[in-house]
């Protein structure tokens, strides 16, 4: 018995040491630059344990995350899809605002060209991941600042946020290409996907490449 407890105890931990989780995401410029108001775009990545449905914010960008948008029209419905989930996992009601903000750990400059970002996972483990993002005044036929009803954009989101997921388990060399999920809806802030591309144009384009993988 005294040999199995140490080996016992070791193989545990190996099955358990972490590994790296790396988004990396390359934006198109032009694709924001050409919006109405010409300003990168708004981002969360999340991910959430198939096991336990343990969820994890590993990023958004510091407008939405701290409701702080410089004086400019407040966006509160530009990542509604991340906002359910993390209300899930804070147990709270609604986006961050002043004074609820996320916090700092996972708010991050608003990228222009590039991001990377890293989270450690325990090694083996199985995950769902997401990536919402947003740009706003990307106004088009579909999506316009006023509806043929009457209807105003008064949050200038344009078409709404487009979301990208996949799946991923914690082994070193792994490497997970996201897909299209579906988007979100450009006047109300709903936590259900519409799980198409109807009338979204320029939305797709942004992301020239997104690569999720696993490395020690």
């Amino acid at each position: 018995m005294s040999c199995r407890g140490p080996i016992a105890d070791r193989t545990r931990q190996e099955r358990t040491s972490p590994v790296v989780l790396t988004f990396q995401i390359d934006l198109d410029e032009q694709v924001y630059k050409s919006s109405a108001y010409g300003k990168p775009p708004q981002m969360a990545v999340w991910i959430q344990n198939q096991e336990d449905k343990h969820i994890r914010t590993i990023m958004v960008t510091y407008h939405m995350g701290a409701c702080d948008w410089g004086g400019r029209v407040e966006r509160p419905i530009s990542l509604p899809y991340w906002v359910g989930f993390y209300n899930r996992q804070t147990g709270t009601s609604g986006a961050p605002t002043r004074e609820h903000p996320a916090p700092d750990a996972v708010t991050f400059a608003t990228p222009k060209s590039e991001l990377i970002i890293n989270t450690s996972v325990p090694e083996g483990s199985k995950w769902s991941y997401y990536i919402e993002v947003n740009v706003s005044g990307d106004f088009n036929a579909d999506f316009p600042k006023q509806s043929k009803d009457g209807r105003t954009d008064r949050n200038g989101n344009g078409q709404p946020s487009l979301v990208y997921g996949g799946t991923l388990e914690a082994v070193k060399g792994a490497v997970s290409q996201p897909i299209v999920l579906g988007h979100t809806d450009q006047y109300e802030p709903v936590g259900k996907l519409k799980e198409n591309t109807n009338g979204i144009t320029t939305a797709p384009e942004l992301l020239k490449t997104i690569m999720v993988s696993c490395r020690d």
